[in-house]
């Protein structure tokens, strides 16, 4: 079967769903718990139903509650005995249900957080006493809480916990169970409809603040967020009045099952039916919706509608770090949203993407990768060179710009065999445009930087002030633009100055072109970090433009930040080890990207300037330590001499982890927008030192526009290597980030904008917002 035909068949969930539109219901609710969505359900939504629960009341005896389910792992009697030990309201019972997973840290700091608290509770925990028990309980745990805690390894009798006088709270996944007011920690399936129910409906519940549905290994919520969800739900005068609510719909759920009660009611109305249907030989089909609320599943019925259906987005990014890092954390955040997304990429750049797209498969996204050839012979390039990170010339260069425009026909035939809704293609292939036109698809251009670089390169475009200056030194304004941005000529790309025209500034123009003719272009940003640049290039310029950044922020645990680009050269924890020995803000990381590219003399400039700053620092050089050239780029003696507090790491730095530690106070960096975002997002001032690309933009925009940077005076556009920065300038910029009251300002603002950009990809943030309504473009679009 191809894959075309793959995606033409529904999904097992969605012909389930399908069945259910199709079928007579029965809800194992009752009508008073949720009346007004009852009446929603048959009266606007027109469907029939009868609500016959809670059916768990059938269960009367103590012995028929505890044999519901497996059988418990402890006692029965032994667990009511503990429970009759303490006071009515008194403990709070935790249990996730059969499905869903933990993670070892995110046990951990349950238990932390419970700990905290100061309650007494009844833990269920499906680990076994042996098994990893160092790694998910603090040392000491169950010693310290002997008495107020029970931990419960396994299966537990709940009804029978729950129906106990002296149980106060529930903490669960949001499956309804009335009489216990809830702490609600949804995962999965309908549970986050049900967490609306429970705590805005109902109000008998506290959210813990779950925000990613996930139906594998559950993470994310940090221990005082537990400790405050148990206080809630158990202490003061809100907790008394969630308790009798609940208590409220416990006696209501107990009349509806009796005789003359709702649900008693309609289960002797859907028998009747039943025996018309069996004396007139014809048959019925019942679709049973337990453990669904009704309101959780109408929200089910939405978000799996036939017509809106599942998109498909393809994404092909250049064949360079830079590129293919935020491509493939963007195809990771599509596909966490619940869109089907696949990468294309070469056989030597697979291994980039590989291990990151089977994780998440593993976590139930549908995530692919297509693995093409790369025309190396045929461009002429050396073998093994599928990438613009291995480029050492402008001939090199000039061979992989073209061996890049010989992969329209093999996207093309990607395409036919996918049929996506929508391809994401990086601005290095102007012709993917009407490779999407043939099969009437949207384009979408992936620049990879930001508003402002894309604003001020059109601004160059277009009014070509550089043209006007006497020297390549002269400052100019760039015209047009919202603030006054000054460049000098040599801080320009060559792409954008050369005459007569070449190879490098044709393609710049067949971008510009393509990104006009294309549906829109996705921007890795967020709208409060460059305002008055997003309207400029939307309002202004009339582009069609999404913002849907930081997108590297959909790498939420420590094994995901790690994990992005490269293998790290250095053991994760031995570098956050030396980090933590370290005092917070006190230590400047220094790290120039996967391009950039130093002469000896820079190098040995540069740790001259680090060693008499006197600050802090981790250096990431692309040097190995038995290049015959060592002693050339480093001083005699400097790794001893700053051995306690600078480290030289050489290669691939795990540089997010490093930038998000406490320690950090100050970035130099490149200005690549990658890095300058990673910097954002982890509320780190920067040394701007720009090198090639784009990068002089994003030094004004950091420098000039948001204030959290300070310029260390690099002043030529080079592609290839990078020099004329003086050891003093380093040593000043190094203190100037660090110490003082100037920085301390910078870092005030630089933590600022760490949270605007946190909330931005958060539910009602303006990038989640932005994401929304792209995915609702392209659903129109496909209409």
């Amino acid at each position: 079967m191809s894959q075309h035909q793959r995606d033409e068949i529904e999904t097992d969930f969605t012909k389930l769903l399908s069945q259910a539109r199709e079928s007579e219901l029965m809800e194992l609710f009752f009508n008073e718990l949720e009346q007004e969505y009852a009446d929603h359900y048959r009266k606007v939504l027109k469907r029939k139903a009868w609500h016959i629960g809670p059916l768990s009341l059938c269960n009367i005896e103590n012995e028929d509650k505890a044999e519901r389910g497996k059988k418990a792992v402890i006692d029965e009697n032994e667990c009511l005995k503990w429970l009759d030990a303490k006071k009515p309201n008194s403990v709070t019972y935790i249990c996730f249900g059969s499905v869903v997973k933990f993670t070892n840290a995110q046990l951990y700091e349950m238990a932390m957080g419970l700990e905290a608290s100061g309650q007494q509770f009844i833990w269920v925990v499906r680990r076994g006493k042996n098994e990893e028990s160092e790694k998910w309980l603090p040392e000491g745990f169950e010693e310290r809480l002997e008495g107020r805690g029970l931990i419960i390894r396994g299966w537990a009798p709940q009804v029978l916990i729950l129906d106990h006088e002296a149980v106060g709270g529930f903490w669960k996944v949001c499956v309804l169970e009335p009489g216990v007011p809830m702490v609600t920690w949804p995962a999965f399936a309908d549970q986050f409809y049900n967490e609306k129910l429970v705590t805005e409906i109902l109000r008998i519940g506290v959210p813990v603040g779950a925000k990613e549905w996930n139906r594998s290994a559950n993470e994310g919520i940090k221990r005082e967020a537990v400790e405050n969800a148990v206080k809630q739900i158990m202490v003061g005068e809100e907790a008394r009045e969630r308790r009798s609510r609940a208590k409220e719909l416990k006696e209501m759920a107990r009349k509806a099952v009796e005789d003359g009660g709702s649900s008693y009611t309609d289960l002797t109305a859907l028998i009747e039916d039943l025996k018309k249907t069996s004396s007139s030989f014809s048959s019925i089909s019942l679709f049973l919706i337990s453990p669904l609320s009704v309101i959780a599943f109408e929200g089910l019925l939405l978000t799996a509608k036939p017509n809106m259906g599942q998109l498909h987005v393809v994404f092909f990014p250049l064949m360079a770090h830079g590129h293919m890092i935020p491509a493939l954390d963007m195809a990771k955040l599509f596909a966490s949203r619940g869109l089907k997304t696949t990468i294309i990429t070469t056989h030597l750049n697979a291994p980039v993407f590989s291990k990151t797209v089977e994780r998440s498969k593993s976590l139930g996204m549908e995530m692919g990768l297509r693995v093409i050839k790369f025309p190396t012979v045929e461009a002429g390039l050396p073998e093994g060179c599928e990438s613009a990170d291995q480029l050492t010339s402008d001939d090199l260069l000039s061979k992989f710009i073209q061996a890049l425009s010989m992969l329209e026909e093999q996207l093309e035939q990607v395409l036919q065999e996918c049929r996506p809704n929508c391809l994401v293609a990086d601005m290095f292939f102007p012709w993917a445009t009407d490779v999407a036109a043939k099969f009437d698809i949207p384009r979408l251009v992936f620049h990879g930087t930001s508003f402002f670089a894309l604003c001020a390169m059109e601004s160059l475009r277009i009014h070509k002030p550089y043209k006007n200056v006497s020297s390549d030194s002269e400052p100019f304004v760039l015209p047009d633009l919202p603030h006054e941005i000054k460049l000098i000529k040599k801080q320009v790309s060559e792409f954008l100055t050369e005459e007569p025209e070449t190879q490098f500034s044709k393609l710049s123009s067949q971008m510009s072109e393509s990104e006009l003719r294309s549906y829109g272009v996705v921007v890795n940003s967020f709208y409060e970090l460059e305002p008055d640049y997003a309207d400029h290039y939307r309002e202004v310029l009339k582009r069609k433009a999404w913002h849907i950044g930081p997108i590297l922020l959909c790498n939420r645990s420590a094994e995901d930040k790690a994990e992005r680009g490269k293998k790290a050269s250095v053991d994760e924890d031995d570098c956050l080890k030396w980090l933590d020995s370290k005092k917070p803000n006190s230590v400047l990381y220094v790290c120039f990207g996967s391009m950039a590219t130093f002469t000896t003399s820079q190098l040995y400039e540069m740790a001259m300037g680090l060693e008499a700053s006197e600050q802090q620092f981790i250096w990431v050089v692309r040097r190995g330590k038995e290049e015959e050239e060592e002693e050339k780029w480093l001083p005699g003696g400097f790794e001893e001499r700053v051995k306690d507090r600078g480290w030289i790491l050489r290669g691939w730095a795990p540089q997010v982890l490093i930038l998000n530690h406490e320690a950090v106070g100050g970035f130099v960096t490149h200005c690549g927008w990658n890095s300058t975002l990673e910097g954002v997002c982890a509320g780190v001032p920067m040394v701007t030192w720009p090198v090639f690309g784009e990068q002089f933009y994003n030094e004004k925009l950091i420098t000039d526009v948001l204030r959290t940077g300070v310029a260390i005076g690099s002043k030529e556009w080079n592609r290839l290597t990078s020099d004329g920065v003086k050891r003093e300038a380093i040593e000043n910029a190094a203190k100037q980030i660090m110490v003082g009251s100037e920085a301390a300002k910078g870092r005030a603002r630089a933590k600022e904008l760490k949270e605007k950009a946190r909330q931005a990809v958060e539910e009602g943030g303006s990038s989640y917002y932005d994401l929304n309504a792209l995915f609702e473009a392209l659903r129109s679009y496909r209409s």
